[in-house]
Formats: C-alpha cells, structure tokens, sequence
C-alpha cells in the first residue's frame, strides 16, 4: 500500500497530511479553548453564585448591625436613666449615712447624760444618808431637846431632799427611755444606710453589666459586617477575574473557529486535487475490526457530549477514553505515517496517525494522555505496532487512554470501528 502511494507520488498527500495536521491542531485548539471557555464560564457563574451568597449575608450581617446599634442606642438611655437612679441612691445613702451621724451622735450624747444623771442620784442618795430628817427628830424628841422651830426646819429639810430624789429619779428613767429610742434609731439609719450601698451598688453592676453586653453584640456584628464586607470583595474580584478569562478564552475560540474554516477549505480543496489526480484508495479489511483496538480495556467514557470530569460542565467529548493501567502499550490502528508525536495541550503526550484514503474517506487517529511517545513524526508504521506506552499527562484524572478518529477532517465515533 505504501509503494502504490510512492509510485503515485507523495507531494500531494504530504501536503493533504500537512493541511490535516494543521486542521486537527486547530481542532485540537478548539477543543481545548471550548474546555477553558466551559471551566471559565464555570468559575463566573460559581463566582457569581458567591457573590449572591455574599452580598445577602451582607444584608444581614448589615441589618443585624443596625438592630445591635439600636439595642446599644436603648442601652446608652437605658444606662442614662440608670446613672440618675445611680445618682437618687446614693443621695439616699449620704441622707442615711448622715441620719446615722446623727443617731449615733445623740447614742453618744445620751449614755454621757444617762452616765451623768446617775452621778447625780448617787450625790443625793449620799446626802440623804448623812441627812436622815426622821432619826435627826427622834433623837430630839427621845433627848428632851424638843424645838418646834427646829423640828419644822428639819421635816422641811427632808421633804426636799425626798422631792429632789423623785425628780432626780423621774429624770434617770426618762434618759433612759431617749438612750434606747437613740439607739434604735441608730440601729435603723444603719441598716437604712446598709441598704441605700447595697442598692447603689447593685445599680452599678447592672448598669455595667447591660452596657457591656450590648457594646459585646454591636462589636461582633460589626466584626461580622466587616468579615462578609471581605468575602464580597474577594467574590466579587473572583468573579471579574473570571469573567475576563473567559472573554479571552472565547475571543481565542472564535480566531481558532475561523482557522479551522480555513483549514477545512483548504484540505477539501486538497481531496478534489487528489481525486482528480486518481490517487488511489485503500480497501478496508475483509474480516476483523476496521481499525485495530488500541487498547484492551473497557470504555471509560464514550464519543459525544458528556459532563466533563474535571471543570464538572457539559462538554462534547471528541474522543472514546479506554481505562487501562498507566504503561499498557498502545497499538497503531493502521498502517499509516506520523503526523504528530509530541505535547499536545489538554491531551498531554499525543501521537497523531494519518492512515491516507480508505473506502473512499480519508482517515486519521489520535493517542492522548500518554506516559511515553514510541515513535517520531515522519515514521511509517503498520497495523498493530506499538506507538507508545497508556498515561496521565495533560487534562486527566487518572491513567487511560484517550483515542480519536478523524474522517474526511471531522471527529467520528471510533468505538463501533475498533470493536
């Protein structure tokens, strides 16, 4: 097959091989622009649902705040009447305390007059003894000595003394009843005094007490505004970040678009070339697969739109991935020529295989994901070859081998040709 093609001349394939290189590196371009482009608008919208999330825990981080600031505005007045509580109290505590001043005062005062009434009655009591009227009579009268005059002078005598003692006496009981009533008094102004502090106080730890706890609510919802306040910004710069990523990845997709149109012209206007140069066509094989199956492994993921394993959006998928371990040979599906043999993007290590015109069509393969590259552009290999060894290089998430299938420069499902 090879020799026909040589006899026949191989400037116009070369050149048809060079226009399918070009059109599958823009294929492949595209390919990977239209993966940015879904990762991209991924990352917007994420970031655009972030920054709705956001900017509605700013609201009500926002309106928590301004409820915490009314509470603290309450307090403040709350704690505006408290102080003049605060300041009615302790009148009331320098009233007692002055009220306590003056009953202990009057204690004082009364145990000096009580101490000195005693004293008085003592003197009287003396007096009268040395003084007993009635002994002093009847002596006089048991003496002979017997003097009206003196005996009236005497009774007189003795009455006053015994009317002075009763007066004296009146008053003792009298300072005694005022000790007791001063000192119970005394005993009240204290306890009144007692409870005019202990109510000062008690406002006091209460004022405090309120206006830390609101001053502790406005500080964490405004630590919680501040904190969302950041979130949004950096949600919000994401979200640009984002969206200009993906403005560039499709304005790179719509150049890469008009590439292909153009390779596409060209490689069509190189099959008309070759056809009416009679170049002669390949049959398919008369029993097998049409293509060798590159691998034997089950199918990972299949030709066709599917959801994308790593951006997670849905995505055409141009080629059948086959899951099997990392260093599993790969087979050439037919005889053909190396059109590609290094790093290819999202494919990572990629070999592209130009099989020439078969039935009528025009075919190529391609080999993504590899660990290592077994042949070099250029190099002639047959159906069943080994071209390289199965990876995980480029945009993979695990070791397998990504195959595609190109006819007439469009990708097709290659499964049902290797199967």
């Amino acid at each position: 097959m090879l020799l026909s093609v040589a006899l026949l001349g191989i400037a116009p394939l070369a050149h048809a091989d060079g226009l399918d290189d070009q059109k599958k590196d823009k294929q492949d371009q595209i390919a990977q622009t239209k993966t940015n482009i879904a990762k991209n608008q991924d990352a917007v919208d994420k970031a655009a649902a972030a920054v709705a999330t956001s900017k509605n825990q700013l609201a009500t981080a926002q309106a928590d705040l301004a409820a915490k600031q009314q509470i603290v505005q309450a307090a403040k007045a709350q704690d505006q009447a408290l102080a003049a509580d605060l300041a009615v109290a302790q009148q009331v505590l320098a009233d007692r305390q002055a009220e306590l001043v003056t009953a202990q005062a009057a204690v004082v005062q009364g145990e000096a007059n009580l101490a000195a009434q005693r004293d008085t009655i003592g003197l009287i009591a003396q007096e009268t003894a040395q003084q007993n009227t009635t002994l002093l009579s009847l002596s006089m009268l048991l003496s002979g000595d017997f003097d009206t005059a003196k005996i009236n002078n005497q009774a007189q005598w003795a009455t006053t003394l015994f009317t002075a003692s009763e007066s004296a006496m009146e008053q003792l009981r009298s300072l005694q009843t005022q000790l007791v009533l001063a000192q119970t008094a005394a005993q009240q102004a204290q306890d009144a005094a007692a409870a005019a502090e202990a109510d000062v106080q008690a406002k006091k730890d209460a004022s405090a007490a309120h206006l830390a706890v609101t001053q502790q609510a406005q500080a964490d919802a405004a630590s919680a505004a501040q904190n969302v306040a950041s979130k949004v910004a950096a949600n919000q710069k994401a979200q640009a970040d984002a969206q200009a990523a993906l403005d560039q990845e499709e304005a790179n997709l719509k150049q890469e678009q008009a590439d292909l149109a153009d390779i596409e012209a060209k490689i069509q206007a190189e099959i008309e070339a070759q056809k009416n140069q009679g170049t002669p066509d390949q049959q398919p094989p008369s029993s097998g697969t049409f293509f060798q199956r590159p691998v034997n492994g089950p199918v990972t993921s299949a030709y066709g739109w599917r959801i994308h394993p790593i951006t997670g959006s849905r995505q055409f998928h141009s080629g059948v991935d086959f899951g099997v371990a990392c260093g599993t040979p790969i087979l050439a599906a037919a005889d053909g020529v190396i059109s590609q043999a290094s790093w290819y993007g999202g494919y990572g290590n990629y070999t592209g295989i130009n099989l020439g015109q078969i039935g009528g069509d025009y075919w190529s393969v391609g080999y993504g994901h590899q660990s290592k590259i077994l042949v070099s552009v250029g190099q002639h290999v047959s159906r069943g070859q080994v071209i390289g060894l199965v990876g995980t290089t480029g945009m993979s998430t695990g070791c397998h081998l990504h195959f595609n299938v190109f006819k007439n420069g469009s990708t097709v499902n290659g499964l049902p040709l290797v199967s």
